[in-house]
């Protein structure tokens, strides 16, 4: 952290889920069921103690989860879920195993290796204000409250936007599919981002009790869920009512459209869809959209018409403002922007049953630790983007 930042932790005491504490054999007793949840279960890893709040529950069965050597067991769906590293394995559903499998590789060969280091590095330069801006964006929307916001990354990767999340003062956690990239985000150590919070598991089915977060982020990530209805229900499930869902992602246009009709988008595992389809879907799912803007991409276009249009949008939703008549539909005819959207939790949204999961194995984390470390080095570039961080805003005490 660099000198004359003042780090904003504030301990967390919500009393809201205390039914969900439980006792680890052969340890202590259990806790009275009073107690706020700043008590915290304790449970043994390969490496250390970990720390795992009781609003962690089983992303099957949503039930209880009880401790056990080196992996926690859920009665309810009778399956065990292995620790290792101080990452928890949870699972995908078993019905999408074929496709989950496929793409944990290929998330595991763009992002998983030490080979992408300086690739990735050049990235955050760009990636990381970005995302600041964005957090800025959606601690505006988050009430003030007397306790210390929760925020919750989900699609997170390594993790990084979760360590801004932390800086700015968000009690946080991540989850991601694939283990190798999130276990290169252990680099990225915070108060707010310790153990316990990082969870290998398929984002659609979050292993977290109803109404937890005060906040869900989602950077570009939405456009690798096929099924993004889901997403955004899993998203409502895990808010507490008037939570708030701030995504960024890339939209389709109808140039893109156009282009692709000679040529198919080579990305594979991308579903870039409309900015009106998310909208749509966010109502569906019981969210009231309060705020839309985007933030456009550096890079020029070659004809000099379309790259002054472009010029002319991004002026438009300078400061991430709200777009003018131009600007909408600039994002939906030519684009070169991503879509950012920020939406409120008016209503719960429709449940569905949760899938039959399979486990995912720990033997998919490869990555040696050397490797992990070579990712240190982006740690300056998050220290100097989060600088522009605003942290979050707690409520006065009532005087007495």
């Amino acid at each position: 952290m660099r000198a004359g930042r003042r780090r904003n932790i504030v301990k967390c005491g919500r009393d809201s889920r205390p039914e969900r504490i439980i006792a680890l054999p052969g340890r202590d007793p259990p806790l009275d069921r009073g107690q706020p949840l700043t008590f915290l279960i304790e449970l043994h890893t390969t490496r250390s103690v970990m720390h795992l709040s009781p609003f962690v529950v089983c992303p099957e069965s949503l039930g209880t989860l009880i401790a056990r050597d080196r992996e926690l067991w859920s009665p309810q769906a009778e399956r065990a879920y292995p620790i290792r590293d101080g990452l928890v394995f949870f699972g995908f559903p078993e019905r999408d195993a074929a496709m989950i499998t496929t793409t944990m590789e290929e998330e595991r060969a763009w992002q998983g290796t030490a080979d992408t280091v300086a690739r990735d590095t050049e990235f955050l330069r760009s990636s990381a204000p970005a995302a600041v801006d964005l957090i800025n964006l959606a601690s505006r929307y988050i009430a003030p409250g007397a306790e210390q916001p929760k925020a919750l990354e989900l699609g997170a990767g390594s993790g990084w936007v979760s360590w801004l999340l932390a800086e700015a003062g968000y009690d946080t956690w991540m989850a991601d599919f694939e283990a190798n990239s999130v276990a290169i985000g252990l680099q990225y150590s915070h108060p707010n981002f310790g153990e316990g919070r990082r969870f290998v598991c398929d984002a659609r089915y979050a292993p977290f009790a109803d109404e937890t977060f005060d906040l869900v982020l989602l950077k570009e990530f939405v456009h690798h869920v096929a099924d993004y209805d889901l997403l955004f229900a899993e998203a409502n499930r895990v808010l507490r009512p008037g939570g708030i869902v701030a995504l960024m992602e890339p939209t389709r246009t109808v140039l893109q459209t156009v282009l692709e009709m000679r040529v198919r988008d080579p990305r594979m595992g991308h579903v870039i869809t409309w900015l009106d389809s998310y909208r749509r879907s966010l109502r569906r799912n019981g969210f009231t959209v309060e705020h839309q803007t985007a933030m456009y991409w550096q890079h020029e276009h070659r004809f000099a018409l379309i790259a002054g249009l472009k010029r002319r949008a991004k002026r438009s939703v300078a400061g991430l403002r709200r777009p003018d008549t131009f600007t909408q539909a600039h994002i939906r005819l030519l684009g070169g922007a991503s879509s950012i959207l920020i939406a409120r939790k008016s209503s719960s949204a429709p449940r569905a049953e949760r899938p039959p999961m399979r486990v995912i194995d720990p033997a998919t984390l490869v990555i040696p630790e050397d490797e992990r470390a070579a990712f240190q080095q982006m740690i300056p570039v998050l220290h100097e983007a989060a600088e522009r961080l605003s942290p979050v805003v707690l409520a006065r005490p009532t005087p007495a």
